[in-house]
């Protein structure tokens, strides 16, 4: 009876108990994931619309000058100007190893974001990895501004809530992992994401 609730409870908190894992470098054979996906030239598409373009300064701060070091790419500084934004994004989507989308109102109203999300989920659908990443802002209440293809996304997937303490330590999880040396001489390298045995 004990053992049937121990496996219960650990099935249950399985996705807290990997990020705790992951974050505090213990049991790195069960919380670090492969990546499949590893001459990508960035770790990470950060879509957002212009009007919130104050939210991304934390996400720069937090992830790429934070403890694990990663390579974002958004608009404002990795597009270049002239250049058509349906092929930006697209290039952008096909060089990144996960896809951030910032989800506000701003965004459900904009066309451009729709576009994003829209080349995001279809680049991601038949991928083994998990790569499309939602951050739901509070303020946003439903989905009805969305057509039916990105709605039934949102109600059928989960997604991270901006305003979940946890946030950081889960979008982080989420994210290609970095680095870390593990048991009997494998490491994880930090862009490649392959696991790596010593000679």
């Amino acid at each position: 009876m004990f053992m049937i609730l121990t496996i219960n409870l650990m099935l249950y908190f399985k996705q807290p108990l990997l990020i705790w894992f992951y974050e505090h470098d213990v049991c790195l054979s069960l919380a670090v994931r492969r990546e499949l996906d590893e001459r990508k030239k960035f770790d990470a598409f950060l879509s957002f619309t212009h009007k919130d373009e104050d939210l991304i300064e934390e996400f720069v701060e937090r992830l790429e000058n934070g403890r694990q070091k990663f390579r974002l790419c958004f608009y404002l500084r990795d597009w270049l100007v002239g250049e058509s934004i349906p092929e930006c994004i697209s290039q952008s989507v096909k060089d990144s190893r996960r896809i951030i989308i910032l989800m506000t109102n701003h965004f459900l109203k904009s066309t451009w974001g729709r576009l994003e999300f829209r080349l995001a989920l279809h680049a991601t659908s038949r991928d083994r990895c998990k790569r499309l990443i939602v951050v739901l802002y509070p303020e946003v209440e439903d989905f009805y501004d969305l057509d039916s293809e990105l709605r039934a996304y949102m109600v059928l997937n989960t997604y991270l809530k901006r305003d979940d303490p946890n946030f950081w330590n889960k979008l982080i999880y989420c994210m290609p992992h970095c680095t870390r040396t593990m048991q009997r001489g494998v490491k994880w390298s930090a862009h490649a994401n392959a696991v790596i045995e010593f000679t």
